[in-house]
Protein backbone atom coordinates (compact mmCIF):
# COMPACT_ATOMS: atom_id res chain seq x y z
CA UNK A 1 0.00 0.00 0.00
CA UNK A 2 1.33 3.56 -0.69
CA UNK A 3 1.37 6.17 1.68
CA UNK A 4 -1.12 8.91 2.78
CA UNK A 5 -0.31 12.22 3.63
CA UNK A 6 -3.26 13.97 6.05
CA UNK A 7 -2.98 16.28 8.85
CA UNK A 8 -1.47 15.23 12.31
CA UNK A 9 -3.77 14.15 15.31
CA UNK A 10 -2.85 14.05 18.88
CA UNK A 11 -2.89 10.17 18.60
CA UNK A 12 0.26 10.72 15.85
CA UNK A 13 2.20 12.25 18.93
CA UNK A 14 3.76 9.21 20.26
CA UNK A 15 4.86 7.96 16.80
CA UNK A 16 6.30 11.54 15.73
CA UNK A 17 8.49 11.57 18.85
CA UNK A 18 9.88 8.00 18.01
CA UNK A 19 10.52 9.06 14.34
CA UNK A 20 11.98 12.60 15.60
CA UNK A 21 13.85 11.33 18.88
CA UNK A 22 15.47 8.68 16.51
CA UNK A 23 17.21 11.90 14.60
CA UNK A 24 18.36 13.29 17.92
CA UNK A 25 20.12 10.22 18.93
CA UNK A 26 21.63 8.98 15.83
CA UNK A 27 21.92 12.03 13.07
CA UNK A 28 22.85 15.48 12.49
CA UNK A 29 19.20 16.39 10.98
CA UNK A 30 18.17 18.11 13.77
CA UNK A 31 21.12 19.56 16.04
CA UNK A 32 18.53 18.95 18.71
CA UNK A 33 20.03 16.60 21.92
CA UNK A 34 17.16 16.18 24.02
CA UNK A 35 14.46 13.94 23.26
CA UNK A 36 11.14 14.45 23.29
CA UNK A 37 7.82 12.87 25.05
CA UNK A 38 4.76 11.78 23.73
CA UNK A 39 3.27 13.86 26.42
CA UNK A 40 5.98 16.74 24.99
CA UNK A 41 4.85 16.16 21.18
CA UNK A 42 0.65 15.93 21.76
CA UNK A 43 1.40 19.35 23.28
CA UNK A 44 3.24 20.63 20.58
CA UNK A 45 0.52 19.62 18.11
CA UNK A 46 -2.10 21.37 20.12
CA UNK A 47 0.20 24.47 20.16
CA UNK A 48 0.01 25.28 16.19
CA UNK A 49 -1.27 28.56 14.83
CA UNK A 50 -2.61 28.33 11.06
CA UNK A 51 0.70 28.87 9.36
CA UNK A 52 1.94 26.01 11.14
CA UNK A 53 0.80 22.69 10.32
CA UNK A 54 2.04 19.43 10.98
CA UNK A 55 0.84 16.96 8.30
CA UNK A 56 2.40 12.92 8.64
CA UNK A 57 2.66 10.55 6.20
CA UNK A 58 0.46 7.08 6.90
CA UNK A 59 1.51 3.59 5.60
CA UNK A 60 -0.87 0.64 6.27
CA UNK A 61 -2.08 2.61 9.73
CA UNK A 62 1.29 3.61 11.21
CA UNK A 63 3.11 6.96 10.70
CA UNK A 64 6.04 6.47 9.12
CA UNK A 65 6.75 9.88 8.78
CA UNK A 66 6.30 13.61 9.31
CA UNK A 67 6.64 17.24 8.26
CA UNK A 68 5.91 20.78 10.01
CA UNK A 69 6.15 24.56 8.97
CA UNK A 70 7.29 25.89 12.72
CA UNK A 71 7.94 29.79 13.38
CA UNK A 72 10.80 31.55 12.07
CA UNK A 73 10.44 34.06 14.66
CA UNK A 74 8.18 35.61 16.77
CA UNK A 75 7.74 38.92 15.85
CA UNK A 76 4.83 39.57 13.77
CA UNK A 77 6.50 40.98 10.20
CA UNK A 78 8.02 37.24 10.03
CA UNK A 79 4.27 35.64 10.36
CA UNK A 80 4.77 34.63 6.51
CA UNK A 81 7.81 33.22 7.04
CA UNK A 82 8.62 29.63 8.34
CA UNK A 83 10.92 26.89 8.57
CA UNK A 84 10.32 23.48 7.11
CA UNK A 85 11.10 20.32 8.81
CA UNK A 86 10.79 16.87 7.58
CA UNK A 87 11.56 13.59 9.52
CA UNK A 88 11.50 9.77 7.91
CA UNK A 89 11.31 6.74 10.21
CA UNK A 90 14.79 4.89 9.44
CA UNK A 91 13.12 2.27 7.73
CA UNK A 92 11.35 4.25 5.41
CA UNK A 93 14.48 6.41 4.21
CA UNK A 94 15.30 6.90 0.66
CA UNK A 95 11.72 5.51 -0.29
CA UNK A 96 10.25 9.18 -1.44
CA UNK A 97 8.06 9.80 1.94
CA UNK A 98 10.35 13.24 2.53
CA UNK A 99 9.95 14.84 -0.94
CA UNK A 100 6.05 13.39 -0.50
CA UNK A 101 5.64 15.22 2.62
CA UNK A 102 7.69 18.49 1.60
CA UNK A 103 5.84 18.79 -1.63
CA UNK A 104 2.77 18.70 -0.14
CA UNK A 105 3.73 21.11 2.81
CA UNK A 106 5.03 23.50 -0.19
CA UNK A 107 1.59 23.33 -1.81
CA UNK A 108 0.13 24.03 1.05
CA UNK A 109 2.09 27.26 1.78
CA UNK A 110 -0.03 29.97 -0.45
CA UNK A 111 -3.54 28.77 0.38
CA UNK A 112 -2.45 29.34 4.78
CA UNK A 113 -0.34 32.69 4.09
CA UNK A 114 3.33 31.37 4.20
CA UNK A 115 5.38 33.32 1.55
CA UNK A 116 9.13 32.51 2.31
CA UNK A 117 10.06 28.86 3.61
CA UNK A 118 13.14 28.15 4.62
CA UNK A 119 15.25 24.94 5.56
CA UNK A 120 18.51 25.16 7.50
CA UNK A 121 19.84 21.50 6.64
CA UNK A 122 23.75 20.27 8.02
CA UNK A 123 25.92 20.41 5.47
CA UNK A 124 27.34 16.73 5.58
CA UNK A 125 23.44 16.14 4.88
CA UNK A 126 24.02 15.24 1.06
CA UNK A 127 20.23 13.87 0.38
CA UNK A 128 18.54 16.42 1.96
CA UNK A 129 20.25 18.96 0.40
CA UNK A 130 19.83 17.44 -2.97
CA UNK A 131 16.06 16.57 -1.77
CA UNK A 132 15.68 20.87 -1.31
CA UNK A 133 17.22 21.41 -4.88
CA UNK A 134 14.85 19.08 -6.73
CA UNK A 135 11.72 20.88 -4.91
CA UNK A 136 13.46 24.28 -5.57
CA UNK A 137 14.97 25.61 -2.68
CA UNK A 138 17.40 27.73 -3.72
CA UNK A 139 20.71 28.41 -1.33
CA UNK A 140 21.48 31.46 0.21
CA UNK A 141 24.30 30.71 2.50
CA UNK A 142 26.32 28.63 4.53
CA UNK A 143 26.96 29.50 8.48
CA UNK A 144 29.95 27.85 9.56
CA UNK A 145 30.44 25.87 12.68
CA UNK A 146 27.21 27.23 14.11
CA UNK A 147 26.24 23.53 15.63
CA UNK A 148 27.88 21.12 17.66
CA UNK A 149 26.60 17.83 18.16
CA UNK A 150 28.81 13.81 18.50
CA UNK A 151 31.90 16.05 19.48
CA UNK A 152 32.55 18.53 16.09
CA UNK A 153 31.39 21.37 14.65
CA UNK A 154 28.74 21.21 12.00
CA UNK A 155 27.54 23.95 8.98
CA UNK A 156 24.67 24.52 8.35
CA UNK A 157 23.56 25.41 4.77
CA UNK A 158 20.33 28.08 4.48
CA UNK A 159 17.99 27.20 1.65
CA UNK A 160 14.60 29.33 0.80
CA UNK A 161 11.86 28.50 -1.19
CA UNK A 162 9.70 31.58 -2.31
CA UNK A 163 5.60 30.97 -2.80
CA UNK A 164 3.98 33.41 -5.86
CA UNK A 165 3.21 36.04 -3.99
CA UNK A 166 -0.30 36.73 -5.80
CA UNK A 167 -0.78 33.58 -3.83
CA UNK A 168 -0.20 34.75 0.15
CA UNK A 169 -1.89 37.55 2.57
Amino acid sequence: MSAVVRAARSEDAASIAAIYNHAVLNTTATFDTEVKSAENRAAWLTDRSKQHPVIVAEKDGVVVGWGAFLPYSDRCSYISTVEMSVYIDPAHVRSGLGGMLSRQLLDMAPGIGVHNILSRICSENVASLAMAERLGFTTVGTLHEVGRKFDRWLDVVMLEFITEPSQTV
